[in-house]
């Protein structure tokens, strides 16, 4: 089916993976995205000889608790201590699909992934997407405060925007 030459293809998946963060976990993933730490002991796949080929697409300004409860206090939202502050998405693809691919063209496939997240969450509330080239497969930490368009949280959050 399709198979003109050789072995069938191998499948090709985007992957989009979104986990919540409601307080000090935050500052760990910061560590990781932004690669402050020397080691990676929890991550044998980073290569940090490489993290000097990871790059940005949304830079952030400040830490991301710090800015998460800057956006948050902004929209006049209560939080309770088991509040949502920060949503990472994990955007990648699976290694096939980056097989020869030259920088330009994973560049691309990143900028599109975040043109669609912006298309679906206010780009105001993006605090910071970065690539990470130094690991086997590229792939791209989006991290951003749970708020709507309007500055009021998504239903189901654990903020509550006051009256």
């Amino acid at each position: 089916m399709g198979e003109a030459r050789g072995a069938p293809r191998k499948a090709q998946y985007a992957i989009l993976r979104f986990t919540k963060y409601k307080g000090p976990e935050i500052g760990h993933i910061e560590s990781h995205n932004e690669r402050t730490k020397e080691k990676y002991a929890s991550n044998p796949d980073v290569d940090t000889s490489r993290s000097h080929l990871d790059f940005h697409l949304v830079t952030p300004q400040c830490k991301y608790r710090a800015e998460a409860e800057r956006q948050i206090a902004e929209a006049c939202c209560r939080t309770r201590s088991d509040s949502v502050r920060v949503v990472e998405t994990l955007v990648t693809a699976s290694p096939e699909f980056f097989k020869g691919k030259k920088k330009s063209e994973v560049k691309a496939y990143f900028q599109e992934a975040l043109d669609f997240i912006r298309e679906h969450q206010d780009p105001k509330t993006i605090i910071s997407a970065v690539v990470h080239m130094d690991e086997k497969t590229p792939r791209m930490h989006l991290s951003f405060v749970p708020l709507t368009a309007g500055g009021s949280p998504p239903r189901r959050s654990s903020a509550t925007r006051r009256s």
